[in-house]
């Protein structure tokens, strides 16, 4: 439901005389490099009632073409058009190098001249890379969360996946008791008694991998 959401927001910040012409929009991680996204086929698995005229790769191509039929493109929020800075403001020059200049539904935005002189954009230009900033931060530090929660679960001995070699997944009650009492399990690790070798596995971490075993020599 996010993308009807979306639209509604950039319909509802547009003026009365302006109209959305096309809907382009992926289904993929805003973290991609550009020319890779647009390709998938994840928007397929969804009944999303709204016509879609491609991603963004087939947005900046449209953009470019001397023949376009459309003067802005609008989103719901600066963010939404990549989740890295980077990758956000090549798409903003590209737009504005083809003359199409990019709206975002949450900033204050003039499309009409005011005595022949062009809208001012400062303020609104400072806001949005700030909020650009804020969103690479955000992602960046919710990945490095994420990476050392799963660090600390594995180190305690839980497993996701098939367990390594040495070692059998045994299911014990889930230690949360909100799911718990739903008969959910988590995968704890113990070395595999018919292992021949696994008196000879450690299990260690490995900042690279998810999971490594070594052998080591016994004792």
């Amino acid at each position: 439901m996010s993308l009807p959401r979306q639209l509604g927001v950039s319909q509802r910040a547009l003026p009365e005389n302006a109209v959305i012409v096309a809907n382009f929009y992926d289904v993929e991680s805003g973290r991609m490099d550009l020319d890779a996204r647009g390709g998938g086929h994840a928007h397929e698995q969804f009944d999303i009632p709204i016509p879609r005229d491609g991603g963004i790769s087939d947005l900046l191509a449209a953009a470019e073409r001397t023949d376009r039929h459309f003067d802005y493109v609008i989103c719901e929020s600066i963010d939404r058009t990549a989740r890295h800075m980077y990758y956000g403001t090549s798409i903003e020059h590209r737009l504005e190098r083809a003359g199409v200049r990019l709206l975002a539904a949450d900033e204050p935005f003039e499309l009409s001249t005011v005595d022949g002189r062009k809208p001012k954009i400062a303020t609104q230009l400072l806001t949005r890379r700030v909020k650009q900033s804020i969103s690479e931060y955000y992602v960046v530090d919710m990945l490095e969360k994420a990476w050392d929660g799963y660090a600390v679960h594995a180190e305690a001995g839980f497993n996701i996946g098939k367990p390594c070699h040495g070692y059998r997944a045994k299911h014990v009650p889930h230690p949360v008791p909100a799911k718990r009492a739903k008969g959910i399990k988590k995968t704890f690790l113990e070395p595999d008694p018919t292992d021949n070798t696994a008196k000879l596995v450690r299990f260690t971490w490995s900042g690279r991998y998810r999971r490594l075993c070594s052998v080591v020599p016994a004792g």
